[in-house]
């Protein structure tokens, strides 16, 4: 099977309510079929990520994002500079793995070429299983900012997903 050049990776950990955000993101993604484009449930993997990332043409990441400027349920979108950059103070600790796989890739030369993040400010990081209603309303914004990114990037994403 060939790999995809784009990857959709969702992060989180589903235990604590909202941070499960980039998971369900992700899933609802995968739903579509978009061609070209793989869609992993990365949880809470970090580091352990890297092959799935490297050497792709695009990678979007999809979680939750505690920021300081950030309201519950605002989107948080990512760049490049924001998702590889050492000092990122907006994640929680899984992210550093991500963001230490990401420059692994690119020290390697095998980094991917188009890199962005799609965030939501979570309601409730409280312990449980499953978004809360106030996550679960807004999710779909963020779905379609991320596809809004995919398309960006040249992938054929449906009108109205």
């Amino acid at each position: 099977m060939t790999r995809a050049g784009f990857l959709v990776l969702g992060l989180g950990n589903e235990l604590f309510r909202d941070e499960g955000l980039g998971v369900e993101a992700a899933r609802r993604i995968e739903a579509l079929g978009l061609a070209d484009v793989d869609v992993v449930d990365g949880g809470t993997l970090g580091l352990g990520l890297l092959p799935e990332i490297d050497d792709r043409r695009g990678v979007l990441v999809l979680d939750a994002v505690v920021a300081e400027a950030a309201a519950p349920g605002d989107l948080v979108a990512l760049n490049a500079a924001d998702l590889i950059r050492p000092h990122l103070l907006l994640y929680s600790a899984h992210q550093i793995g991500v963001q230490e796989a990401l420059a692994a890739a690119q020290l390697a030369g095998r980094a991917p070429q188009l890199v962005a993040g799609i965030g939501m400010a979570p309601f409730s990081l409280e312990t449980g299983y499953g978004l809360t209603a106030a996550a679960l309303k807004r999710l779909p914004a963020m779905v379609e900012a991320a596809l809004e990114v995919l398309a960006s990037w040249d992938v054929e994403v449906p009108a109205h997903a």
